[in-house]
């Protein structure tokens, strides 16, 4: 198998389109790698019209597949983005007559694309922002304003009076409210006043004032 300038060419240009795009999917907003799979794209399309190897079942293949494999991206499942991949994969194998120099230049690009896919997540730790439109991702906590109706947090400092002896574990009454708590460590008795020390989750832990 041997390469022209014009092999060359067109496998340059097919791994800026690959690689721009993978880049271009990280981004938040169409960018400079948005451009450059753009003009990548049109010079390809150019180049190969030019050459004769052009060919409508590939145009429409090509831009068929971009369609699905964007649709993918808002659908449950994976059929429609194989199909689209496929698709795409397949208009470029049918530029020219020379399928096995096509099919190595698709490999090719495919390998040093999913190589970029996974630096940027691995290295650089990004991620798709489309996928975080579409999944949620925001943390119920308490410094993201979520407050659990068992929280209990507010009831630190406050006084109440034991209803049964701790062992540790019992019962105290704050106003109207019975509330199961422990003891800090040492056994307290019945009708004891307690301050109530730190609250995890819905256990509240108790010391006797003395």
């Amino acid at each position: 198998m041997t390469w022209t300038l014009y092999d060359g060419t067109l496998f340059i240009l097919m791994l800026v389109m690959f690689t721009a795009a993978v880049w271009q999917l990280f981004q938040s907003r169409f960018s400079w790698s948005g451009i450059l799979m753009t003009a990548a794209a049109l010079s390809f399309v150019i180049i190969t019209a030019l050459n004769g190897d052009l060919e409508m079942l590939s145009i429409i293949l090509f831009f068929t597949g971009i369609i699905l494999v964007v649709t993918e991206l808002f659908v449950i499942g994976l059929v429609l983005g194989i199909i689209g991949m496929m698709m795409i994969a397949s208009s470029f194998l049918l530029i020219g007559n020379d399928i096995e120099t096509m099919s190595v230049m698709v490999a090719s690009c495919l390998i040093i694309a999913l190589i970029e896919w996974v630096i940027i997540v691995k290295f650089f730790g990004k991620k798709v922002p489309l996928f975080n439109k579409v999944i949620l991702t925001d943390a119920t906590s308490k410094e993201a304003g979520y407050t659990s109706h068992d929280d209990r947090s507010h009831l630190v400092g406050q006084t109440a009076v034991t209803t049964t002896a701790l062992r540790p574990s019992g019962i105290i009454a704050l106003g109207q409210d019975r509330i199961d708590a422990v003891s800090e460590g040492a056994f307290i008795g019945q009708n004891k006043e307690v301050r109530i020390i730190y609250v995890e989750g819905t256990r509240v832990v108790v010391r006797e004032i003395i």
